[in-house]
């Protein structure tokens, strides 16, 4: 059986598995266990994250009646990053960073300036961000610089890792190094927004290095101010930015600087790649600053390795390639990788997704159904986190109508709990054959109902069917499970099913467990407009076990509701079904007494 058994999939993400080879243990597991440490947590953070696109959506029905999703034209990357800042936002501010980025390249690219003046503020914005991506790094840096050889020039080499061209000459004064700190002061002088230096500078520090021998530390600084971005023990980002700093020239872009740094790591320069962050934990941060050839040598950067032999490199390297090339697909740009050591937690890679294709519409997919499955993907995940009502929401974007209703219908027949009515959500037909709403209706329950129906305007048939297919599933459950393990062998003349509703004496709450199951199927199918299948429940189940109880008033109650609907029945099948049980009762209510 071990071999033949293959992992079984159910709905809210559970799984079903054996646990060893040789083992007949069964597992019911979740998918959300593998996908999110925590589950509130994540629910939180989705929560969050879908509430952002929300606040941006406008709903609106077509001809069909069916939804769609449309988007404000004042829709930017800055608008909803202003929303995921709010306080009770569960957003992580790495992630936030990463769409202040995106927003900086495309927010900006999308306006209609001059595109000199727009060059510049990406340049700008390009630089502060990275200033601030980078200050802890450089922080860690300055601790060391103490404890080598030559004090000065490390700290200002750090300094100038990070931009922070006051501060390396503020350091290199407080070591009485005058020269070194007049030099830093005219670096990226001649650059707009910072990068660039004086040319004729540049040409002194590289002659001057051609003569005796520096002290390692001072020639990394030269070599930099020189413009000749000394990378090596560098993270990628502080390797990028020398780029961008001080080897441009003022009217290079920040995508020249972007395609040097590419063509540098895949050529095999000592320079770091842009690997995941995620990949980097406490204790081996030095795995950042380690070049291709020394991860594969280092034990430690298995990961790593494999990583780059498949092309996964950082969310932020990947936003700015995107930048860089614009031909660049977003299916190869936005892997769940990028974001996430869980390759099945697509929510950053579709959020960004919709950012750039459907916001800035500034890059598109080679194929649509690329889209569509970021979508779906995370839509999936949103459903096994219990936010099957976000969920619906995210499966309103698909682009094809037809598989959008599907799989939204779909979906409700998944995750609806119960058959159980709701305020928000009463039976449109027979809701006298029913109880009435129950206290296990919760209010999570009734809220999710409301939202579909209310904010999303779901049609109210879609959920009706869904109902039906639920309560067919419930009354299963009540027949096979109830019944027959707790009352195997019931007689004809125990009371009915349907007693209940026959006079004010209760029948056994095993039985009115089963009688309500099948009244709610039967109700369910009515409100769906299934009649024909609801008329076959009469005939199969509820009409025979009332004419041999003497229950004709339940019966006549339950054929006239279906009465009502007649003409969703073929002819034939209602003449010698339900019209003859009416005729029965007719007959039974002329009788004397």
């Amino acid at each position: 059986m071990a071999r033949s058994f293959r992992v079984a999939f159910g709905p809210q993400g559970q799984l079903v598995y054996l646990q060893g080879k040789a083992s007949s243990v069964l597992t019911i597991d979740n998918l959300a266990h593998h996908l999110h440490a925590n589950h509130d947590d994540a629910v939180a953070l989705h929560t969050s994250t879908v509430r952002a696109q929300w606040e941006h959506s406008v709903i609106s029905t077509g001809d069909d009646e069916s939804p769609q999703v449309s988007f404000r034209e004042t829709t930017s990357i800055a608008s909803v990053l202003a929303v995921l800042q709010q306080t009770d936002s569960a957003v992580s501010s790495e992630e936030q960073r990463l769409l202040e980025l995106a927003a900086v390249l495309f927010d900006e690219s999308a306006d209609n300036t001059n595109e000199h003046v727009r060059m510049i503020r990406q340049r700008q914005g390009v630089t502060q961000w990275l200033m601030g991506a980078v200050y802890d790094a450089v922080q860690r840096d300055l601790l060391h610089a103490s404890k080598s050889q030559s004090p000065a020039a490390a700290a200002v080499f750090a300094l100038l890792s990070g931009h922070r061209i006051e501060a390396a000459c503020l350091a290199a004064t407080a070591h009485r190094d005058y020269r070194l700190a007049t030099l830093v002061a005219q670096s990226g002088s001649g650059g707009v927004g910072g990068g660039g230096n004086d040319k004729q500078m540049q040409a002194l520090l590289r002659a001057q290095l051609k003569g005796p021998a520096f002290a390692p530390e001072y020639q990394r600084v030269y070599e930099v101010l020189a413009g000749d971005g000394v990378a090596a023990g560098l993270d990628w980002k502080r390797a990028f930015g020398l780029g961008l700093w001080f080897t441009q020239t003022p009217v290079d872009s920040v995508s020249s600087a972007v395609q040097s740094f590419q063509r540098d790591f895949e050529r095999g320069v000592q320079v770091a790649p842009p690997l995941p962050s995620w990949l980097f934990k406490p204790g081996t941060e030095d795995l950042a600053a380690q070049s291709a050839d020394e991860l594969r040598e280092d034990r430690r950067g298995e990961s790593a390795v494999d990583l780059l032999q498949r092309g996964v490199y950082d969310a932020v390297f990947q936003l700015l390639r995107l930048f860089a090339q614009p031909a660049y697909p977003l299916e190869r740009a936005l892997p769940s990788e990028a974001f996430t050591p869980a390759r099945g937690d697509v929510r950053q890679s579709a959020m960004l997704a919709w950012l750039l294709a459907r916001v800035r519409r500034c890059r598109g997919f080679d194929d649509m159904m690329s889209y569509d499955w970021l979508l779906a993907s995370w839509a999936a995940q949103l459903e096994v986190l219990g936010l099957w009502h976000w969920a619906c929401y995210v499966l309103l974007q698909l682009s094809s109508p037809p598989h959008r209703n599907h799989a939204i219908r779909a979906l409700l027949e998944r995750a609806l709990p119960n058959s159980l009515p709701t305020v928000s959500l009463p039976p449109a037909i027979g809701a006298d054959l029913l109880p009435g709403i129950s206290s296990d209706s919760t209010d999570a329950v009734e809220e999710q109902i409301r939202f579909v129906l209310q904010e999303l305007q779901l049609p109210r048939s879609w959920l009706f069917a869904a109902y039906a297919t639920r309560s067919r599933y419930d009354r299963d459950w009540a027949e096979t499970h109830v019944v027959r393990s707790r009352v195997p062998s019931a007689p004809l003349t125990t009371s009915s099913h349907f007693g209940r509703l026959a006079s004010a004496q209760h029948v056994a709450p095993v039985l009115d467990t089963v009688a309500e199951t099948i009244l709610q199927h039967f109700v369910w199918l009515l409100s769906a407009n299934q009649a024909a299948a609801a008329h076959a429940l009469v005939l199969q189940r509820i009409a025979p076990d009332a004419v041999l109880r003497g229950e004709y008033h339940v019966l006549k109650r339950v054929l006239e509701h279906l009465q009502s609907v007649q003409h969703l029945v073929p002819r034939d099948e209602w003449m010698a079904g339900g019209q003859v049980y009416l005729t029965f009762i007719a007959s039974i209510d002329e009788l004397p007494n």
